[in-house]
């Protein structure tokens, strides 16, 4: 008699770029009726919406409504032929090879493989509270250390506390703004920031927070094509570390300002979850993994994105990165379900990187060569529509 294995069960947490391409993947392999992975596939994600971050400060700055950056989630499982699970991820034992969640309540799940896409906390513990610096908090107390400052992260979030921060800048004479980090995302956020609030009023004001490394990992010539463009859009830029935010005043490390409203967006740190998680953790609270996006410690868990870090080589938190190894990722879950030869991921030594710069212009940099202008910024918006629109082809 014949002996037919039980169908495997492919778990993927979170919808990020990683896991919007394998849905499209596979969504366009059952339109052409082809070969896809022999597993019941389910998603967990907390929205059934997801943000796309490249079209954020667009959307800030006034150029696109809500739907022209977001990716209808649910629409894509349905397709994908994928059980969407509207939950947050609280816990993975990989021991027991299971995931718990919560929402209406809490929820466990078994997988056989699973693969993880569910991005990164902002970074907050550049926030310190009025003690002597030896006392300093725990990072688990520092997640929620002072709750009136605007994380960039999660998404979903912010696009609330945005919308409300339009509306009090809508009804006060002088609406001052800061935003912390020293990262391209802080760059594009602080001119969208300047552009929209300006559009209400031109004695509002944005101020940058960004310390003394300013865009460090790019080239001279690149930092000074932006910080030309920060003084054209009368950006007030802090070369200080911001230290604390209550009361209506922002701390840095010789100043105090009058801010109505702080956002952080200083990096990343591994999501709660992980701090409770069996999977070897790297750095800063991720998911440890090698040059195949596996797991290094449980080899049926998978992770790609901002919620992991790999440990042969330094691979920076980026979308180009998320979306790349992603597509490797995909392939090598196919891979390790069928038992065959998984592949490597290697990133390219030069990747573009375009920066808008809140009003319909922006810059480009491709390895040592810098380039921009409004056309620039169309490449983006093209490529930006090409990723959020390729599910509708």
């Amino acid at each position: 008699m014949t002996k037919f294995s039980p169908k495997k069960t492919l778990l993927l947490a979170g919808a990020g770029h990683a896991h919007i391409g394998m849905l499209r993947r596979l969504s366009a392999a059952r339109l052409k009726d082809a070969d896809t992975i022999d597993a019941d596939i389910h998603l967990i994600s907390e929205q059934p919406q997801t943000i796309y971050s490249g079209m954020l400060p667009g959307w800030m700055a006034g150029h696109y409504q809500l739907h022209d950056i977001s990716i209808d989630i649910k629409s894509l499982c349905v397709r994908a032929g994928v059980r969407f699970i509207q939950q947050s991820l609280v816990q993975v034992n990989a021991a027991s090879n299971k995931v718990v969640t919560t929402g209406d309540k809490q929820t466990d799940f078994d997988y056989d493989v699973l693969s993880l896409n569910t991005g990164a906390d902002t970074d907050m513990r550049w926030l310190r509270d009025h003690k002597d610096q030896n006392d300093y908090r725990s990072d688990s107390d520092d997640r929620d250390a002072n709750t009136d400052v605007i994380a960039i992260r999660p998404l979903s979030t912010f696009i609330t506390q945005w919308q409300r921060i339009l509306k009090d800048a809508q009804s006060s004479e002088k609406y001052q703004l800061a935003i912390i980090g020293a990262g391209a995302a802080a760059i594009e956020l602080v001119m969208a920031a300047q552009v929209a609030l300006r559009n209400i009023n031109r004695n509002h004001q944005v101020t940058l927070v960004c310390g003394e490394n300013l865009l460090s990992g790019f080239n001279s010539s690149f930092r000074q094509r932006v910080i030309k463009q920060l003084h054209r859009h009368d950006i007030t830029i802090i070369r200080e570390r911001a230290t604390d935010y209550r009361d209506g005043k922002l701390s840095t490390t010789h100043k105090s300002l009058p801010i109505n409203a702080v956002i952080a967006a200083t990096g990343v740190i591994g999501s709660a979850w992980t701090a409770s998680t069996d999977l070897e953790i790297e750095g800063d609270g991720f998911i440890a993994v090698n040059d195949k996006q596996q797991s290094v410690s449980h080899p049926n868990v998978f992770a790609v994105g901002d919620v992991a870090t790999r440990v042969d080589k330094y691979v920076a938190h980026s979308g180009v990165h998320s979306v790349h190894g992603g597509a490797v990722e995909a392939d090598n879950l196919m891979a390790y379900l069928k038992e065959s030869v998984m592949k490597s991921y290697q990133p390219k030594s030069r990747t573009l990187y375009l920066l808008s710069c809140g009003d319909k212009y922006a810059i480009g940099s491709w390895g040592n060569v810098n380039l921009q202008g409004r056309w620039v910024w169309h490449l983006k918006k093209y490529i930006d529509k090409r990723f959020i629109e390729a599910d509708k082809d």
